[in-house]
C-alpha cells in the first residue's frame, strides 16, 4: 500500500514536467521499406511512468495479515495431495478461506484471512485436534469484507 502511495506522489510530480524534452521514435526509421513509421515526440519520462503503473497493476493486493498453515508437501503427488487436503478442510470449516500456494518445491495449503495474530491464534486453537502441526504465518490476506 506504501509503494502505491510512493507511485502516485510520484505521478503527480512527474505530470507537470511531461511536456518538456526530446521525442522518442516509435520506431527507427528504415531506409529499406517502402513505408516509414511515423515519429512521435514523446518524453521518456512517460515509458518510466508506463513502467512504474504496470509495476503497481502486477503488485499482490491486499494487506498484511496472517494466514494458518496447515499442510506442507514436496514431491510428485504433492499438488494432487494438497488439492485434497483443501477440500477435507472446507468439508470440516465451511466458510473459511482455504488457499493451494506454490513456493518451490513446496505445495502449501493457507486458510483464513486473520488481521491480528489474536485471530489467528483462536482459530488456530479450535483447528488444533484436527492439524496438531499447524502454525500461524504472516501473509498478504485479502481486504476484509464490508458488510
Amino acid at each position: 500500500m506504501a509503494d502505491m502511495k510512493k507511485t502516485i506522489l510520484i505521478l503527480m510530480l512527474l505530470i507537470p514536467l511531461l511536456g518538456h524534452g526530446e521525442g522518442v521514435p516509435v520506431q527507427a526509421p528504415d531506409s529499406t521499406r517502402a513505408l516509414k513509421r511515423p515519429y512521435v515526440k514523446q518524453d521518456p519520462a512517460i515509458d518510466w511512468l508506463m513502467a512504474a503503473y504496470r509495476e503497481a497493476l502486477s503488485g499482490e493486493r491486499g494487506i498484511q495479515g496472517f494466514r494458518v498453515q496447515v499442510f506442507m508437501e514436496a514431491g510428485n503427488q504433492a499438488r494432487l495431495n494438497t488439492l485434497r487436503s483443501r477440500a477435507a478442510f472446507e468439508e470440516k470449516y465451511p466458510g473459511v478461506p482455504a488457499y493451494v500456494i506454490y513456493e518451490e518445491p513446496n505445495f502449501k495449503l493457507r486458510v483464513g484471512d486473520f488481521r491480528t495474530r489474536l485471530d489467528a491464534r483462536r482459530f488456530l486453537e479450535t483447528i488444533r485436534e484436527d492439524y496438531p502441526a499447524a502454525y500461524i504465518v504472516i501473509s498478504t490476506i485479502n481486504f476484509p469484507s464490508l458488510d
